[in-house]
């Protein structure tokens, strides 16, 4: 959002390149140097770069935001930026469809839409990614009514391992497998998605005995159009957030609200709490139950794309599991005996999202309705173990990873992620097919597939 008259501007998130020509991801987690950057500005230039690749025998990733926590996006030989090929090229009113170049953050697509009257039906909690990679990640938002980002992409162009535009139009077999890629089936150009007329949503938070939030979990979840629960380990309550679209204008004060939070609280005030929990870890459980409190409101009205998102953190380290809804309230209490014992001092909520059933054959949420469970911790001491532990207690459930946050060190092989997604084997196919030399292959990838 931009600064409000008067009001300095906060730093843009750091892009993926640092000035050494390193890649870095937004969390300073994931590193890597690549041989050459490029920055295509259309369809031919992306494609012949590939070829020059393919010829050479090289390899190419496009490196999206570096909004990531995993190493998805890391480049080991071409980088490839796609800032230079972004907008919105077409919007259709009558379809409710926007054709939109791949390169294009979010926030600036939720600004052009706005402009035209229009909005996503969902957003994540974040608006710094690119539209390609967010998708291709399986980034999510909290509603059972409204799936992940992948799930709005209607047709796609992408330049395949040979270096020839591919168009994968609605009713393509192949979309499915195509929507959500990981980034190894070609380099995505372009993307239509869904949308919808602008609107409004009214948030309200209700205040749960944490206990009782984690057994009523489902029904928590089918209670509004979008709803998700935040957990901060040692308070006494959960906060279960409710957005439901109303016709009421948006409250006069969401935007100076919302650069406090950004600019001040998020800039400020957290880092510096996050510091003396790091010199101190045994005062985390007491300042979180003093903060919890905190993160109830009353209730606000603000454009959709405003009231789901939220202010860019502090640097942060991040993993995140998708559950069966049937097996979320089970997941949960796992998780707060957890992080309630000994060792464990996680500083940030723990995030309940709930994501339905698509057909994407890579995304978390695939043949089932999904929890996403999200662990967030900066700045303290024993967060690898934690998260170790973490993976350890859900892994019989089963858990399925977030494409883009941090997968479980060792365990999210390929073997064990064939076991999690049945449609793995047909991804494997589709790859061969667009991408039979393997031009956008990447440690992470020979990893994971």
């Amino acid at each position: 959002m931009p600064a409000l008259p008067g009001l300095p501007a906060r730093p843009a998130p750091r892009p993926p390149r640092a000035a050494d020509d390193r890649f870095v991801n937004w969390a300073g987690t994931v590193t890597s140097r690549p041989a050459s950057w490029r920055e295509p500005t259309s369809d031919d230039e992306a494609a012949s770069l590939v070829r020059a690749a393919r010829a050479r025998g090289g390899r190419v990733r496009v490196v999206g935001a570096g909004h990531s926590w995993s190493a998805v996006a890391a480049p080991d030989d071409v980088a490839v930026s796609l800032d230079r090929l972004a907008g919105l090229a077409s919007l259709d009113p009558e379809r409710g469809l926007a054709t939109v170049r791949a390169g294009t953050r979010l926030r600036d697509l939720n600004a052009a839409l706005a402009a035209r009257g229009f909005a996503l039906p969902i957003v994540g909690s974040i608006a710094a990614q690119s539209l390609a990679g967010a998708t291709a990640t399986g980034t999510h938002g909290s509603s059972l009514v409204h799936g992940n980002l992948s799930s709005l992409v209607r047709a796609m162009k992408l330049v395949d391992g040979r270096g020839e535009l591919t168009t994968l139009g609605e009713g393509d077999p192949r979309l499915p497998g195509a929507r959500l890629s990981l980034g190894a089936l070609g380099v995505v150009t372009e993307l239509t998605v869904r949308v919808e007329p602008a609107f409004h949503l009214l948030c309200t938070v209700e205040r749960a005995p944490v206990r009782a939030a984690a057994r009523d979990l489902e029904a928590i979840a089918r209670s509004a159009e979008y709803v998700k629960v935040w957990w901060l380990p040692h308070a006494r309550h959960a906060y279960v957030y409710r957005y439901e679209r109303t016709r009421l204008p948006p409250s006069p004060w969401p935007a100076r609200v919302r650069w406090v939070e950004d600019h001040v609280v998020h800039a400020h005030v957290f880092p510096a709490v996050v510091a003396l929990e790091a010199r101190a870890p045994r005062l985390v459980p007491a300042v979180n139950w003093l903060v919890g409190p905190t993160l109830t409101h009353g209730p606000r009205v603000a454009p959709s794309a405003l009231a789901l998102s939220t202010p860019m953190p502090f640097v942060h380290r991040e993993t995140e599991a998708a559950l069966p809804l049937a097996r979320a309230s089970e997941a949960f209490e796992r998780i707060v005996s957890l992080l309630l014992g000994p060792g464990h001092h996680v500083n940030m909520p723990v995030e309940l999202r709930f994501v339905p059933a698509d057909d994407a054959w890579l995304s978390p949420a695939h043949g089932a309705d999904t929890c996403q469970i999200g662990v967030y911790a900066g700045g303290v001491p024993g967060i690898d173990e934690t998260f170790a532990a973490l993976w350890r207690v859900l892994g019989a459930l089963p858990a399925r990873p977030h494409w883009g946050k941090e997968l479980s060190r060792g365990g999210h092989d390929a073997a064990a992620l064939a076991a999690l997604y049945p449609r793995l084997g047909d991804f494997q196919a589709l790859r061969g097919e667009l991408d039979p030399e393997r031009v956008f292959s990447s440690p992470f990838l020979k990893h994971t597939l």
